[in-house]
């Protein structure tokens, strides 16, 4: 399951930045014209496979405008953030020695503590093992988890270059290339049977929506309590439009949204 030097297409990278600039041109409010300015000049190639694609048009003032297909796209990658904040971002911190996952205590911390606790050796990230089993393209969730994290800032001098360049494609890559996978999972039991790396990564995945489910209960508790806690498992914005598939479903660890596979 998985394999090395993992090379995120110029397809999918365009497919991946077409999502982002929608995102800032239907939520932030960016506008382009036809004739670029500026450090914008550098996203020229993207706005032509865009329109390539039909995911934007041109207004009556020659801005650049999404279209309803790319509309679509752009509700697209809001569900899978969503989804990947709700199942699947807490498969970042497990520790298999003991059988935890960091986000059993994420009610504990600050969010400075929290970064601290998180980032303990004893935590192995199995969120790439994850997506390999669940044959979700891994590159999706790292891309998200840089969504979330803040890497693709607009408030940086050059993003547009940045956003195009090889730099934070390669950056993907490499976090993909360097993951554990799934086989690596695998040990011997000290009455010498073989445990393979498939059968952990299933009770993982078990573990990990049974905790995913519990956590949301947690929070929706707390703020129905007094709505102050030191951290927040699912960081929706306090935006209640969000759909998230239901827990249960997840039990199944083989279990996989279709949205993963739609653009």
């Amino acid at each position: 399951m998985g394999h090395k030097h993992y090379t995120i297409s110029e397809n999918s990278r365009r497919e991946y930045t077409s999502g982002f600039l929608i995102d800032l041109m239907t939520t932030q409010g960016h506008k382009y014209p036809v004739v670029l300015e500026g450090a914008d000049t550098d996203l020229e190639s993207l706005f032509v496979y865009m329109m390539s694609k039909e995911y934007i048009d041109l207004d009556k003032n020659n801005f650049y405008t999404p279209t309803t297909k790319g509309i679509e796209k752009l509700e697209n990658l809001k569900v899978r953030y969503e989804e990947y904040l709700a199942h699947f971002d807490l498969f970042c911190a497990v520790d298999l020695e003991n059988g935890e996952f960091a986000f059993e205590n994420i009610f504990n911390y600050e969010d400075e503590e929290w970064e601290q606790y998180i980032n303990d050796e004893r935590f192995t990230d199995l969120r790439i093992s994850v997506a390999w089993f669940k044959k979700i393209n891994p590159s999706d969730f790292v891309f998200l988890s840089f969504l979330k994290e803040g890497q693709f800032d607009t408030e940086r001098s050059n993003w547009q270059f940045d956003l195009l360049s090889g730099l934070i494609w390669e950056q993907i890559e490499e976090i993909i290339d360097s993951a554990i996978q799934i086989e690596e999972l695998g040990y011997m039991t000290q009455e010498n049977e073989e445990i393979s790396g498939m059968r952990v990564i299933e009770d993982v995945i078990r573990q990990g929506a049974k905790l995913s489910e519990q956590l949301h209960k947690q929070e929706e508790l707390l703020k129905c309590e007094n709505g102050d806690y030191p951290n927040d498992y699912y960081d929706d914005d306090d935006d209640d439009t969000h759909t998230v598939t239901a827990y249960r479903e997840y039990y199944d660890p083989y279990y996989v949204n279709p949205i993963w596979f739609m653009f």
